[in-house]
């Protein structure tokens, strides 16, 4: 009863209190959400939001991306994507790889690579689809598989039941799968069959209980570039320590988030105290636990978008910037002498169209550093 009230008080004071406490329905939604935090005290999986039929082609149908292929620098990538089969200590996981099909010439040590970490459920379209979106962004994207292959929930029950039994073979075994699925985008992996990765470029994200694997990837320093994770569920931050203090590190916080604003508050002070340069929190207003998750009950379609978008700048500014390198075959339609040299003469003319319809700023970034931001 005490936890109940001293949360009917704490919520109201969020940033949102005055929308909130605008109308009885959403002055429900505070109670409804008190009891669930109370009633998930002490079990953090049990009481999370009922699922909902949804597939990734509800909002992105891979049939749909045009290829742009051989129109040049600045054209969008289309992607491939699969499942694919892998083996850990005997076992076979499943896993799901998307990547873009044609190289870049901007990276030729090859494509930044993503390892995505699923929720309590299991590997399914949600991490489906966030893997095919970080391929349109020019990423080799892998989910990988944390049960076995075939070992998906539809409920919560099945959910408890998956994750209960993979704790129940101890913290190492939980680590070496997924370092496992981290492994599949290095060399040697299934995904190094199919694209190339800048193993020096590979990030690491996850949701729910999906972020505290995704994390392990920091603390263990098991090579990660940066970690960014949704409505996360924290654990082991007293393992925090000074080898992640070069990973990046983002929390996308849900608002009223299971672990509370004194969660946040204790994993703030953590990552501070492992001397970790570069970190951010960033909390949503009004969302709950879930938040990100289309195929969840309580998913919020706005949050999710700006998590996400928030999710790939914070990736590109940890990767150096490169050498600005012009093109020296591009040229004005029609006249060879109007090149990227002439192109610097004049800032305007980097909105000057080529062969291919390439704009001049996109190949010639030397020319037009003011108006192409860095990759």
């Amino acid at each position: 009863i005490f936890s109940f009230v001293a949360c009917l008080k704490q919520r109201p004071n969020s940033p949102n209190s005055a929308r909130v406490r605008s109308t009885k329905q959403k002055m429900t939604k505070i109670v409804l959400a008190c009891l669930v935090a109370v009633a998930s005290a002490d079990y953090d999986f049990a009481n999370e939001p009922p699922k909902v039929h949804w597939t990734r082609h509800d909002k992105y149908d891979s049939a749909r991306v045009k290829s742009r292929a051989g129109k040049g620098v600045g054209s969008k990538p289309t992607i491939m994507s699969m499942d694919v089969t892998y083996t850990v200590d005997g076992d076979e996981y499943e896993g799901y790889v998307a990547y873009p099909t044609a190289p870049d010439p901007k990276r030729p040590d090859g494509f930044p690579g993503m390892v995505i970490s699923h929720a309590w459920y299991g590997l399914a379209e949600g991490e489906k689809m966030r893997a095919e979106e970080a391929a349109k962004h020019g990423y080799v994207a892998f989910a990988l598989d944390m049960y076995g292959k075939g070992k998906r929930a539809t409920d919560r029950a099945g959910a408890m039941q998956l994750i209960g039994e993979l704790n129940a073979n101890g913290p190492e075994v939980v680590k070496m799968r997924a370092e496992a699925g981290l492994d599949q985008l290095r060399a040697g992996g299934v995904v190094s069959e199919m694209a190339v990765v800048d193993e020096s470029l590979i990030y690491s994200t996850g949701y729910c209980a999906g972020a505290i694997w995704a994390t392990e990837m920091a603390r263990s320093d098991w090579g990660v570039k940066g970690v960014s994770v949704f409505h996360a569920n924290y654990a082991n931050l007293t393992a925090f320590t000074t080898k992640m203090a070069d990973v990046w590190m983002q929390y996308h916080h849900a608002s009223y988030d299971r672990v509370g604003d004194e969660g946040l508050l204790e994993l703030e002070t953590y990552l501070e105290g492992a001397d970790v340069k570069v970190w951010e929190t960033v909390k949503y207003g009004g969302t709950y636990h879930g938040f990100s998750d289309p195929t969840n009950s309580i998913f919020d379609d706005r949050a999710a978008a700006q998590s996400h978008a928030s999710m790939f700048a914070f990736f590109k500014a940890s990767m150096p910037k490169r050498a600005c390198e012009d093109s020296t075959t591009w040229h004005k339609n029609g006249n060879e002498a109007k090149n990227c040299g002439w192109v610097a003469e004049w800032s305007p003319r980097c909105d000057v169209k080529g062969e291919g319809r390439v704009l001049a700023k996109d190949a010639c970034p030397c020319a037009c550093p003011l108006t192409r931001l860095p990759l």
